[in-house]
Protein backbone atom coordinates (compact mmCIF):
# COMPACT_ATOMS: atom_id res chain seq x y z
CA UNK A 1 0.00 0.00 0.00
CA UNK A 2 2.94 2.35 1.06
CA UNK A 3 4.69 1.14 -2.46
CA UNK A 4 1.39 1.82 -4.12
CA UNK A 5 1.09 5.77 -2.46
CA UNK A 6 5.00 6.32 -3.13
CA UNK A 7 4.58 5.14 -7.41
CA UNK A 8 1.63 7.24 -7.36
CA UNK A 9 3.15 10.59 -6.06
CA UNK A 10 6.36 10.04 -7.83
CA UNK A 11 4.04 9.56 -10.98
CA UNK A 12 1.99 12.56 -10.18
CA UNK A 13 5.74 14.81 -9.69
CA UNK A 14 7.47 12.85 -12.80
CA UNK A 15 5.02 11.46 -14.88
CA UNK A 16 7.25 12.19 -18.45
CA UNK A 17 5.80 15.00 -20.36
CA UNK A 18 6.51 16.65 -23.96
CA UNK A 19 9.04 19.46 -23.60
CA UNK A 20 6.47 21.67 -25.66
CA UNK A 21 3.83 21.90 -23.11
CA UNK A 22 6.24 23.40 -20.52
CA UNK A 23 7.99 25.63 -22.71
CA UNK A 24 4.82 26.88 -24.13
CA UNK A 25 3.81 27.64 -20.53
CA UNK A 26 7.13 29.29 -19.96
CA UNK A 27 6.19 31.27 -22.99
CA UNK A 28 2.98 32.87 -22.52
CA UNK A 29 3.14 33.16 -18.84
CA UNK A 30 6.52 35.23 -18.98
CA UNK A 31 4.82 36.96 -21.64
CA UNK A 32 1.66 37.73 -20.31
CA UNK A 33 3.48 38.98 -17.56
CA UNK A 34 6.31 41.14 -18.93
CA UNK A 35 3.02 42.42 -21.20
CA UNK A 36 0.73 43.68 -18.12
CA UNK A 37 3.58 44.92 -15.63
CA UNK A 38 5.41 46.98 -18.92
CA UNK A 39 3.26 50.27 -18.11
CA UNK A 40 4.11 49.56 -14.26
CA UNK A 41 6.52 51.97 -12.31
CA UNK A 42 7.66 50.83 -9.08
CA UNK A 43 9.63 54.03 -8.69
CA UNK A 44 6.91 55.75 -6.05
CA UNK A 45 7.49 53.30 -3.56
CA UNK A 46 10.86 54.13 -2.76
CA UNK A 47 10.48 57.91 -2.14
CA UNK A 48 7.75 57.24 0.71
CA UNK A 49 9.07 58.20 4.31
CA UNK A 50 11.10 55.52 6.19
CA UNK A 51 8.24 55.81 8.54
CA UNK A 52 5.84 53.88 6.61
CA UNK A 53 8.29 51.42 6.30
CA UNK A 54 6.69 48.08 7.99
CA UNK A 55 8.16 45.00 6.00
CA UNK A 56 6.77 41.89 5.62
CA UNK A 57 8.74 38.37 6.65
CA UNK A 58 10.86 38.00 3.60
CA UNK A 59 12.13 41.85 3.77
CA UNK A 60 12.34 41.57 7.78
CA UNK A 61 14.20 38.08 7.86
CA UNK A 62 16.64 38.98 5.09
CA UNK A 63 16.90 42.96 5.95
CA UNK A 64 15.82 43.47 2.53
CA UNK A 65 15.77 47.49 2.30
CA UNK A 66 13.41 49.72 0.32
CA UNK A 67 16.18 51.29 -2.60
CA UNK A 68 15.61 54.73 -3.85
CA UNK A 69 13.26 55.68 -6.80
CA UNK A 70 16.89 56.36 -9.18
CA UNK A 71 17.81 52.41 -7.85
CA UNK A 72 14.45 50.89 -8.23
CA UNK A 73 14.36 52.54 -12.14
CA UNK A 74 17.27 50.67 -13.10
CA UNK A 75 16.00 47.30 -11.13
CA UNK A 76 12.71 47.37 -13.06
CA UNK A 77 14.19 47.48 -16.63
CA UNK A 78 16.62 44.96 -15.68
CA UNK A 79 13.29 42.95 -14.47
CA UNK A 80 11.02 43.57 -17.52
CA UNK A 81 14.17 43.03 -19.84
CA UNK A 82 14.42 39.74 -18.18
CA UNK A 83 11.03 39.05 -18.14
CA UNK A 84 11.16 39.31 -22.24
CA UNK A 85 14.17 37.40 -22.53
CA UNK A 86 12.37 34.55 -20.90
CA UNK A 87 9.43 34.46 -22.76
CA UNK A 88 11.45 33.99 -25.98
CA UNK A 89 13.85 32.25 -24.59
CA UNK A 90 16.83 33.54 -25.34
CA UNK A 91 19.72 32.79 -22.08
CA UNK A 92 16.30 31.25 -20.44
CA UNK A 93 17.57 30.04 -17.01
CA UNK A 94 19.76 33.02 -16.32
CA UNK A 95 16.80 35.14 -17.66
CA UNK A 96 14.05 33.42 -15.48
CA UNK A 97 16.60 33.23 -12.68
CA UNK A 98 16.75 37.05 -12.61
CA UNK A 99 13.24 37.11 -13.54
CA UNK A 100 12.42 35.65 -10.18
CA UNK A 101 14.82 37.63 -7.97
CA UNK A 102 13.93 40.64 -9.32
CA UNK A 103 10.07 39.98 -9.31
CA UNK A 104 10.21 38.86 -6.10
CA UNK A 105 11.53 41.90 -4.91
CA UNK A 106 9.77 44.52 -6.72
CA UNK A 107 6.05 42.98 -6.21
CA UNK A 108 7.03 42.39 -2.59
CA UNK A 109 7.42 45.76 -2.03
CA UNK A 110 4.02 47.37 -1.93
CA UNK A 111 3.35 44.83 0.66
CA UNK A 112 5.47 46.56 3.17
CA UNK A 113 3.60 49.87 3.77
CA UNK A 114 0.64 48.40 5.96
CA UNK A 115 -1.53 46.53 3.65
CA UNK A 116 -0.32 43.21 2.30
CA UNK A 117 -2.16 41.35 -0.70
CA UNK A 118 -2.40 38.20 -2.15
CA UNK A 119 -2.54 38.87 -6.19
CA UNK A 120 1.36 38.34 -6.90
CA UNK A 121 2.13 35.68 -4.48
CA UNK A 122 1.36 32.81 -7.43
CA UNK A 123 3.20 34.44 -9.76
CA UNK A 124 6.22 34.64 -7.66
CA UNK A 125 5.87 31.44 -7.03
CA UNK A 126 5.70 30.39 -10.74
CA UNK A 127 8.18 32.66 -11.94
CA UNK A 128 10.64 30.56 -9.41
CA UNK A 129 9.35 26.93 -10.15
CA UNK A 130 10.02 28.01 -13.78
CA UNK A 131 13.60 29.48 -12.89
CA UNK A 132 14.40 25.80 -11.45
CA UNK A 133 13.24 24.00 -13.96
CA UNK A 134 14.49 22.91 -18.06
CA UNK A 135 11.75 25.08 -19.36
CA UNK A 136 14.03 26.71 -21.92
CA UNK A 137 14.53 23.21 -23.70
CA UNK A 138 11.61 23.69 -26.35
CA UNK A 139 9.20 26.52 -27.47
CA UNK A 140 12.41 28.90 -27.25
CA UNK A 141 15.83 30.68 -29.25
CA UNK A 142 17.79 28.81 -26.93
CA UNK A 143 16.40 25.57 -28.41
CA UNK A 144 16.60 26.90 -31.95
CA UNK A 145 20.04 27.52 -31.43
CA UNK A 146 21.10 24.37 -30.02
CA UNK A 147 19.00 22.23 -32.10
CA UNK A 148 21.34 23.95 -34.90
CA UNK A 149 24.63 23.44 -33.57
CA UNK A 150 23.83 20.01 -32.42
CA UNK A 151 22.45 19.28 -36.60
CA UNK A 152 19.53 17.84 -34.48
CA UNK A 153 15.42 17.98 -35.81
CA UNK A 154 14.26 15.92 -32.88
CA UNK A 155 12.90 17.44 -30.10
CA UNK A 156 14.06 16.01 -26.37
CA UNK A 157 12.23 13.10 -25.32
CA UNK A 158 9.55 13.44 -22.68
CA UNK A 159 10.64 14.03 -19.11
CA UNK A 160 9.74 14.34 -16.03
CA UNK A 161 11.55 17.56 -15.47
CA UNK A 162 9.19 18.67 -17.95
CA UNK A 163 6.16 18.27 -15.61
CA UNK A 164 7.12 18.79 -12.10
CA UNK A 165 6.95 22.86 -12.57
CA UNK A 166 3.47 22.26 -13.89
CA UNK A 167 2.48 20.09 -11.26
CA UNK A 168 4.01 22.73 -8.31
CA UNK A 169 1.57 25.42 -9.96
CA UNK A 170 -1.32 23.32 -9.75
CA UNK A 171 -0.75 22.33 -6.37
CA UNK A 172 -0.02 26.25 -5.41
CA UNK A 173 -3.11 27.48 -6.91
CA UNK A 174 -5.31 24.66 -5.17
CA UNK A 175 -4.06 25.55 -1.92
CA UNK A 176 -4.65 29.25 -3.04
CA UNK A 177 -8.37 28.37 -3.70
CA UNK A 178 -8.40 25.58 -0.76
CA UNK A 179 -7.80 27.76 1.75
CA UNK A 180 -9.99 30.68 1.00
CA UNK A 181 -12.85 28.23 0.67
CA UNK A 182 -12.12 26.55 3.96
CA UNK A 183 -11.31 30.19 5.73
CA UNK A 184 -14.47 31.19 4.90
CA UNK A 185 -16.74 27.82 6.26
CA UNK A 186 -14.35 27.72 8.96
CA UNK A 187 -15.03 31.28 10.00
CA UNK A 188 -18.12 31.90 9.15
CA UNK A 189 -20.19 28.74 8.13
CA UNK A 190 -23.35 28.71 6.24
CA UNK A 191 -23.56 32.61 7.03
CA UNK A 192 -21.15 33.27 4.24
CA UNK A 193 -23.60 32.06 1.92
CA UNK A 194 -27.14 32.56 3.42
CA UNK A 195 -26.58 36.23 5.21
CA UNK A 196 -26.38 39.13 3.54
CA UNK A 197 -22.26 39.32 3.69
CA UNK A 198 -21.66 39.04 -0.01
CA UNK A 199 -24.30 41.61 -1.15
CA UNK A 200 -22.50 43.79 1.52
CA UNK A 201 -19.01 43.16 0.07
CA UNK A 202 -20.42 44.29 -3.29
CA UNK A 203 -22.08 47.13 -2.51
CA UNK A 204 -18.60 48.16 -0.15
CA UNK A 205 -16.71 47.73 -3.40
CA UNK A 206 -18.04 50.85 -5.25
CA UNK A 207 -16.43 52.90 -2.86
CA UNK A 208 -13.22 53.08 -4.46
CA UNK A 209 -11.66 51.14 -1.53
CA UNK A 210 -10.23 48.43 -3.79
CA UNK A 211 -6.64 48.19 -5.92
CA UNK A 212 -8.96 48.70 -9.51
CA UNK A 213 -11.91 49.95 -9.94
CA UNK A 214 -15.24 47.30 -10.66
CA UNK A 215 -14.72 46.76 -14.73
CA UNK A 216 -18.88 47.16 -13.97
CA UNK A 217 -21.60 48.78 -11.64
CA UNK A 218 -24.04 45.14 -12.16
CA UNK A 219 -22.72 44.43 -8.50
CA UNK A 220 -24.98 46.79 -7.19
CA UNK A 221 -27.99 44.74 -9.07
CA UNK A 222 -26.87 41.62 -7.79
CA UNK A 223 -26.77 43.12 -4.27
CA UNK A 224 -30.33 44.49 -4.75
CA UNK A 225 -31.52 40.52 -5.30
CA UNK A 226 -30.16 39.10 -2.55
CA UNK A 227 -30.65 35.46 -3.65
CA UNK A 228 -28.58 36.32 -6.82
CA UNK A 229 -26.21 37.40 -4.28
CA UNK A 230 -26.72 33.61 -2.50
CA UNK A 231 -26.62 32.17 -5.18
CA UNK A 232 -22.68 33.70 -6.05
CA UNK A 233 -21.93 33.11 -2.69
CA UNK A 234 -22.59 29.51 -2.70
CA UNK A 235 -20.80 28.78 -5.89
CA UNK A 236 -17.54 30.74 -4.35
CA UNK A 237 -17.25 28.88 -1.58
CA UNK A 238 -17.74 25.39 -3.48
CA UNK A 239 -15.41 26.24 -5.98
CA UNK A 240 -12.75 27.57 -3.94
CA UNK A 241 -13.45 24.35 -1.72
CA UNK A 242 -13.63 21.80 -3.91
CA UNK A 243 -10.75 23.40 -6.22
CA UNK A 244 -8.11 20.82 -4.68
CA UNK A 245 -10.04 17.82 -6.47
CA UNK A 246 -8.56 19.07 -9.70
CA UNK A 247 -5.57 17.45 -8.60
CA UNK A 248 -6.88 13.75 -8.24
CA UNK A 249 -9.91 13.70 -10.70
CA UNK A 250 -9.73 14.57 -14.70
CA UNK A 251 -12.98 14.61 -14.66
CA UNK A 252 -13.53 17.21 -11.84
CA UNK A 253 -10.38 19.08 -13.65
CA UNK A 254 -12.53 19.97 -16.44
CA UNK A 255 -15.34 21.59 -14.47
CA UNK A 256 -13.39 23.29 -11.19
CA UNK A 257 -10.47 25.10 -13.59
CA UNK A 258 -12.96 26.65 -15.85
CA UNK A 259 -14.96 28.02 -13.25
CA UNK A 260 -12.19 29.18 -11.16
CA UNK A 261 -11.03 30.93 -13.93
CA UNK A 262 -14.85 32.44 -14.41
CA UNK A 263 -15.19 33.22 -10.73
CA UNK A 264 -11.73 35.16 -11.09
CA UNK A 265 -13.30 37.22 -14.01
CA UNK A 266 -16.71 37.79 -12.08
CA UNK A 267 -14.69 38.81 -9.01
CA UNK A 268 -13.03 41.64 -11.18
CA UNK A 269 -15.84 42.94 -13.10
CA UNK A 270 -18.12 43.04 -10.09
CA UNK A 271 -16.13 43.80 -7.36
CA UNK A 272 -12.68 45.00 -8.45
CA UNK A 273 -9.93 43.15 -7.59
CA UNK A 274 -7.19 43.19 -10.07
CA UNK A 275 -6.31 39.05 -10.45
CA UNK A 276 -5.42 39.35 -13.74
CA UNK A 277 -1.71 37.94 -12.49
CA UNK A 278 -3.40 35.10 -11.19
CA UNK A 279 -5.31 34.49 -14.63
CA UNK A 280 -2.43 34.62 -16.03
CA UNK A 281 -1.01 31.06 -14.32
CA UNK A 282 -3.48 29.19 -16.03
CA UNK A 283 -1.93 28.71 -19.07
CA UNK A 284 -0.15 25.75 -17.21
CA UNK A 285 -3.23 23.77 -17.07
CA UNK A 286 -3.59 23.76 -20.81
CA UNK A 287 -2.23 20.20 -22.18
CA UNK A 288 -0.53 22.22 -24.69
CA UNK A 289 0.71 19.29 -26.45
CA UNK A 290 -2.52 17.51 -26.91
CA UNK A 291 -4.22 20.92 -28.26
CA UNK A 292 -1.26 21.22 -31.08
CA UNK A 293 -1.72 17.70 -32.05
CA UNK A 294 -5.44 17.93 -32.28
CA UNK A 295 -4.95 21.02 -34.28
CA UNK A 296 -2.78 19.51 -36.74
CA UNK A 297 -5.00 16.65 -37.19
CA UNK A 298 -8.22 18.57 -37.98
CA UNK A 299 -7.68 22.22 -39.09
CA UNK A 300 -5.43 22.50 -42.42
CA UNK A 301 -3.25 25.93 -42.37
CA UNK A 302 -2.38 26.14 -46.07
CA UNK A 303 -0.92 23.47 -48.76
CA UNK A 304 2.08 21.41 -48.13
CA UNK A 305 5.14 23.12 -48.83
CA UNK A 306 8.16 20.82 -49.72
CA UNK A 307 11.13 22.57 -48.81
CA UNK A 308 14.77 21.80 -51.31
CA UNK A 309 17.81 22.34 -49.53
CA UNK A 310 21.57 21.71 -50.22
CA UNK A 311 22.43 18.82 -47.74
CA UNK A 312 26.11 19.74 -48.01
CA UNK A 313 25.91 23.80 -46.70
CA UNK A 314 25.73 23.75 -43.37
CA UNK A 315 23.85 27.13 -43.70
CA UNK A 316 20.90 25.54 -45.86
CA UNK A 317 21.04 22.19 -43.58
CA UNK A 318 20.67 24.33 -40.40
CA UNK A 319 17.67 26.41 -41.95
CA UNK A 320 15.88 23.22 -42.49
CA UNK A 321 16.64 22.01 -39.12
CA UNK A 322 14.89 25.43 -37.47
CA UNK A 323 12.18 25.44 -39.93
CA UNK A 324 11.86 21.39 -38.84
CA UNK A 325 11.43 22.98 -35.26
CA UNK A 326 9.24 25.92 -36.48
CA UNK A 327 7.13 23.59 -38.13
CA UNK A 328 4.18 22.85 -34.89
CA UNK A 329 1.70 22.43 -37.75
CA UNK A 330 3.61 19.59 -39.91
CA UNK A 331 2.92 21.15 -43.19
CA UNK A 332 6.49 21.12 -44.12
CA UNK A 333 8.50 18.17 -45.86
CA UNK A 334 11.86 18.16 -47.15
CA UNK A 335 14.40 17.11 -49.79
CA UNK A 336 17.98 17.04 -50.31
CA UNK A 337 18.60 18.19 -53.36
CA UNK A 338 22.44 16.13 -53.36
CA UNK A 339 21.39 13.09 -52.17
CA UNK A 340 17.87 12.84 -53.52
CA UNK A 341 18.35 14.77 -56.89
CA UNK A 342 17.90 11.57 -58.83
CA UNK A 343 14.08 10.91 -56.89
CA UNK A 344 13.35 14.81 -57.29
CA UNK A 345 14.43 15.03 -61.25
CA UNK A 346 12.05 12.13 -61.90
CA UNK A 347 9.32 13.66 -60.80
CA UNK A 348 10.23 17.24 -61.09
CA UNK A 349 11.65 17.20 -64.54
CA UNK A 350 11.64 20.95 -64.86
CA UNK A 351 13.94 21.74 -61.80
CA UNK A 352 17.55 22.86 -62.66
CA UNK A 353 19.89 21.35 -60.38
CA UNK A 354 22.36 24.31 -60.20
CA UNK A 355 19.74 26.94 -58.89
CA UNK A 356 18.56 24.36 -56.54
CA UNK A 357 21.81 24.50 -54.95
CA UNK A 358 22.33 28.01 -55.52
CA UNK A 359 19.14 28.81 -54.20
CA UNK A 360 16.42 27.17 -51.62
CA UNK A 361 13.57 25.97 -53.48
CA UNK A 362 10.23 25.33 -52.11
CA UNK A 363 7.16 23.63 -53.99
CA UNK A 364 4.07 24.47 -53.05
CA UNK A 365 1.69 21.40 -53.38
CA UNK A 366 3.96 18.77 -54.09
CA UNK A 367 1.18 16.44 -53.92
CA UNK A 368 -1.14 17.80 -56.45
CA UNK A 369 0.40 16.86 -59.52
CA UNK A 370 3.09 14.15 -59.45
CA UNK A 371 4.05 15.43 -63.02
CA UNK A 372 4.84 19.64 -62.43
CA UNK A 373 0.93 20.41 -63.41
CA UNK A 374 -0.02 21.62 -60.32
CA UNK A 375 2.27 22.72 -58.58
CA UNK A 376 4.36 26.35 -58.19
CA UNK A 377 8.58 26.47 -57.07
CA UNK A 378 9.35 29.86 -55.43
CA UNK A 379 12.84 30.22 -54.29
CA UNK A 380 15.37 32.38 -52.39
CA UNK A 381 13.65 35.12 -50.40
CA UNK A 382 10.10 33.96 -51.78
CA UNK A 383 10.92 30.78 -50.70
CA UNK A 384 10.99 32.18 -46.75
CA UNK A 385 8.00 33.75 -47.46
CA UNK A 386 5.92 31.47 -48.91
CA UNK A 387 7.47 28.55 -45.46
CA UNK A 388 5.69 31.69 -43.64
CA UNK A 389 2.36 31.19 -44.54
CA UNK A 390 2.18 27.78 -43.02
CA UNK A 391 4.34 27.76 -39.75
CA UNK A 392 2.51 29.64 -37.19
CA UNK A 393 5.54 31.57 -36.07
CA UNK A 394 6.61 33.14 -39.41
CA UNK A 395 2.53 34.80 -39.27
CA UNK A 396 3.98 37.55 -37.09
CA UNK A 397 6.76 38.58 -39.83
CA UNK A 398 4.20 37.61 -42.91
CA UNK A 399 2.62 41.07 -42.97
CA UNK A 400 5.97 42.74 -43.46
CA UNK A 401 7.14 40.66 -46.01
CA UNK A 402 4.03 42.40 -48.92
CA UNK A 403 4.92 45.57 -47.75
CA UNK A 404 6.01 47.43 -50.76
CA UNK A 405 10.09 47.37 -51.38
CA UNK A 406 10.68 44.52 -49.01
CA UNK A 407 10.40 42.02 -51.50
CA UNK A 408 13.11 43.89 -53.82
CA UNK A 409 15.36 44.06 -50.52
CA UNK A 410 15.02 40.67 -49.24
CA UNK A 411 15.82 38.88 -53.06
CA UNK A 412 18.76 41.00 -53.12
CA UNK A 413 20.24 40.91 -49.64
CA UNK A 414 19.09 37.07 -49.34
CA UNK A 415 21.19 36.98 -52.77
CA UNK A 416 24.08 38.64 -51.25
CA UNK A 417 23.99 36.21 -48.46
CA UNK A 418 23.76 32.93 -50.54
CA UNK A 419 26.72 34.30 -52.66
CA UNK A 420 29.18 34.25 -49.61
CA UNK A 421 28.02 31.15 -47.70
CA UNK A 422 29.80 27.96 -46.93
CA UNK A 423 29.79 24.51 -47.44
CA UNK A 424 30.81 21.88 -44.92
CA UNK A 425 28.85 18.49 -44.64
CA UNK A 426 26.20 18.72 -42.08
CA UNK A 427 23.27 16.77 -43.33
CA UNK A 428 20.05 16.94 -41.87
CA UNK A 429 19.16 13.86 -40.05
CA UNK A 430 16.76 12.05 -41.80
CA UNK A 431 14.01 11.92 -39.62
CA UNK A 432 13.67 16.01 -40.54
CA UNK A 433 13.26 14.99 -44.30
Amino acid sequence: MIRAAVARWNRFWFEPGPASTLGTCRLLFFGFLFLWQLPHDFTPWGAYSSVFWMPIWLFDTFGIPPFTPHTLAWIQIAWKAALFLSAVGLFTRPAMTIAFVLGGYLMGLPHNFGQTQHFDTLVVFASGALALSRAGDACSLDALIDASARRSAHPPADDGEYTWPIRFVWVAMALAFGAAGFAKLRHSGLEWIFSSNLAMLLLRQQYHISDGEPLTNWGIWVANHRPMAQVMAASAVAIESLFPLALFSRRARYVLVPAGLAFLIGIRTLMGPTFEQFMMCYVFWVPWSRVFAAVRQRIVFGAERLVLYDGGCGTCSRAAIILSRLDGLGRLRYADVTSDWSILSSIYPRLDHDACLADMHVIVNPGDDPRWGGVSVVAGFDAYRSVAWVVPLGWIALPFAYVPGVAWIGRRGYRMFASHRTTTSCPVPSAAK
